[in-house]
């Protein structure tokens, strides 16, 4: 017999002024157990909130006769009407016909709307429109950042975001600085997709409270929490290529106050894929093991959490016949090898003040240990990184609840130690940090958010970082953004260029890398246009990056050479997006999106485009989902206007390659089938198959001057066919 399962979401409805139309909550279950990352829209709009930590929301409403719709992975998702002249308190339990019913379907990315900052939710229900085995494929559906191969050879991936490369996002898990340092190329497969339940995008500098690398953007991934997560979660996964995944979670609770969870993640992929018969592999060999296992406390005036996390990974690449365990120093073959061990312990303290809910003390931490063993043809290079950091935040409130703040200090040591053919590098890093925030918001109308820290790098001086945003609502469904920030990052030269050092080319540091320094400005406006029936959803941003110093990563003064200095000029990046989403019935969504870049930096004595930069790009997405989610299906296609690539002509004629790249599409796509107990899927990506031709310059002579595998732009692979399933067993 199925057991009902309660949820008690006790909203808080209070209005600040006669206009004001600010729904503040709780959403917890009827235990009273806060249920984290709960979310919250205001139906037809893509206005919407999550609960943080504490179970509690609050979301500004666009009129007072909205409609609530709350949903949360593995409770039934309800629609309540906003009601602000009393407490609601409200019942939901599991639906036992053959599927949970919906009762309506929610946008499944929205805007933060009472946030000052521009931030884009990315919930469960859209992380699950595609594979998304790791967090690099989470973003496949989403106008905002760019993914792509990095080279023909290692299957690295990046991420872009307001045109520039993803080391300039400071992208955090649940708050703690994750993928950086030495993990920066491929530590976004060291997140698995199956382990996150949503993920914050946002544009422009971040808060100081998480530090100081934020350039361009911050991204933070919350993960499956002990408390609220299924008793049980599997999903397998495999693909034509013959790449095989399986992801195990299970939670429970161990007393009334403590609980855990286990995550497991495993892949393999072992097959020889080379469809442009280059004598390459398209992709790598791989075997990945990834597990972590974390506790949570939830006392009357203490919160607190630990985990570990272990991970071990395994790729091989290069010519065909080139295996897991080779000696790529020795071998007749050009082979390419990554072996990456990691560990981290983590955890968080909460003090609480239950009468002063405003109040509260916390502390962050992490200890990181991080082991690679690689090598690109006859070159080695071996790596390790020891990272210790610890946050201490205080808020409070200053008279009223219009004046709130955040103040704390922070520590941050990387001990890096790296070895690159006959060069080694060492270094130490030690940044104690002192910030402070300050956010004033009276009513609904206006939120300003001032904040600056201060660090004290033992290599590079004093670090002054000042951010502001702002946030002004015009009308109802109108409300403008803008916000202006300084940032800094510490350059880590042979990781970041490991997509070129699948090359011939010869590696020169002309001088000693200097931190990089930028300035980002920008804002966004969000609006909502009655168009039929229905509301047009529409976002505009545009933010404008400017470098005080950037480490140059020059391929073009020779095609046998990558040098490596410091700005001597200019570099700079405008970026513009307009998305519009619109929901045809409560069965069909569609959203669109053009994005528009122009990245330019001194390169070779010359300010021009970024090379691998696309200009002009065109993103639609649409999903189609039948009654009580029995059916749903979801396409992606992307258009990727031409982009500049490093100067070759000074190769043989035969192994020069054009100064652009055509223009091209991309589109991906899945059809899932819903059962109670969760749902089977099959998708496709790269469905046109469209790949990059001749991808590896003299691939027949990998040992040669002209060989090169790092001019790519397109995908390499081609088609890929996917199938997996995906069960729960919901917690009691």
């Amino acid at each position: 017999m199925l057991k009902h399962i309660y949820i008690s979401i006790s909203i808080i409805l209070l209005a600040l002024t006669t206009h004001s139309q600010t729904v503040r909550g709780k959403v917890e279950t009827v235990n009273h157990e806060a249920l984290i990352g709960a979310t919250i829209l205001e139906l037809g709009t893509q206005n919407g909130s999550i609960t943080n930590e504490s179970g509690f929301f609050e979301l500004k409403l666009s009129s007072r006769e909205s409609l609530l719709v709350i949903s949360y992975a593995g409770f039934t998702t309800d629609t309540v009407k906003a009601d602000f002249s009393k407490i609601a308190h409200i019942q939901l339990k599991e639906n036992t016909s053959e599927l949970d019913e919906v009762v309506v379907q929610a946008s499944s990315t929205f805007v933060d709307d009472l946030e000052s900052k521009h931030i884009e939710v990315i919930t469960e229900a859209e992380l699950t429109k595609a594979a998304c085995c790791n967090l690099s494929e989470s973003f496949e559906t989403n106008a905002s950042v760019d993914v792509s191969f990095t080279d023909a050879i290692s299957g690295a991936k990046t991420i872009r975001m307001l045109g520039l490369d993803g080391r300039y996002v400071q992208i955090n898990r649940e708050n703690i600085p994750n993928v950086r340092g030495l993990a920066e190329k491929y530590g976004l497969s060291y997140v698995p997709g199956t382990w996150v339940q949503s993920i914050d995008v946002g544009k422009g500098a971040g808060s100081v409270v998480n530090g100081y690398e934020s350039m361009t953007g911050q991204i933070n991934v919350e993960l499956k929490k002990p408390e609220t997560s299924e008793t049980l979660y599997l999903n397998g996964y495999a693909n034509s290529f013959g790449r095989v995944e399986l992801n195990a979670n299970h939670a429970r609770d161990i007393n009334d106050k403590w609980s855990t969870a286990v995550l497991l993640h495993s892949n393999y992929f072992n097959n020889e894929v080379d469809n442009n018969d280059d004598g390459f592999m398209d992709l790598p060999k791989s075997k990945q093991i990834n597990v972590m296992n974390r506790y949570k406390y939830e006392g009357d005036k203490m919160v607190s959490q630990i985990g570990l996390t272990l991970m071990r990974d395994e790729k091989a690449g290069g010519q065909l016949g080139f295996d897991f365990g080779d000696n790529f120093l020795t071998s007749s073959q050009y082979g390419f090898q990554n072996q990456t061990t990691r560990a981290e312990l983590f955890g968080k303290v909460g003090l609480l003040f239950p009468n002063k809910p405003y109040k509260g003390w916390g502390f962050i931490y992490s200890g990181t240990y991080l082991d690679i063993d690689a090598g690109f043809g006859r070159d080695n290079y071996e790596g390790t990184e020891k990272t210790l950091y610890g946050n201490v935040i205080f808020q409070n409130i200053i008279g009223n609840s219009f004046h709130s703040y955040k103040t704390g200090a922070s520590i941050l040591y990387d001990d890096f130690d790296e070895v690159y053919a006959d060069s080694a590098f060492s270094r130490q890093e030690i940044v104690p940090g002192l910030y402070y925030e300050y956010t004033y918001s009276r009513g609904d109308k206006f939120t300003l958010l001032a904040a600056a820290r201060t660090d004290f790098h033992n290599l590079y001086g004093t670090y002054i970082t000042p951010r502001l945003h702002t946030r002004y609502q015009f009308s109802e469904s109108t409300t403008i953004r803008a916000a202006i920030g300084r940032g800094y990052r510490t350059p880590n030269t042979i990781v970041e260029n490991s997509n070129v050092l699948v090359s011939s080319r010869q590696l020169i540091i002309e001088e000693a890398p200097e931190p990089e320094v930028s300035w980002n400005i920008g804002g966004s406006l969000t609006t909502a246009i009655n168009f039929g029936d229905k509301k047009l959803n529409l976002i505009a941003d545009y933010f404008y990056t400017h470098f005080e110093n950037q480490l140059i990563y020059d391929m073009d003064r020779s095609s046998s050479e990558l040098r490596v200095y410091n700005l001597r000029g200019n570099s700079f990046a405008h970026s513009f997006q307009l998305e519009g989403n619109y929901q045809f019935s409560d069965h069909l969504s569609v959203k669109a999106a053009y994005k528009y870049y122009d990245v330019k930096a001194t390169i070779n004595r010359e300010l021009r485009d970024v090379p691998f930069n696309s200009r002009d790009r065109f993103f639609l997405n649409a999903s189609y989902a039948t009654r009580f989610d029995k059916w749903k299906a979801d396409a992606t296609l992307q258009w990727f206007g031409s982009k500049r690539l490093p100067n070759t002509s000074d190769k043989p004629a035969e192994f020069q390659r054009d100064l652009t790249s055509p223009d091209f599409f991309l589109l991906n796509a899945q059809v899932s089938r819903g059962y109670r107990w969760g749902s089977i899927y099959l998708g496709s990506e790269n469905l046109l198959g469209f790949t990059q031709e001749d991808p590896i310059i003299d691939s027949e002579n990998p040992f040669d001057n002209n060989f090169d595998a790092s001019i790519v732009w397109a995908p390499i692979a081609g088609r890929m066919v996917y199938a997996g399933f995906r069960y729960k067993i919901k917690r009691n």
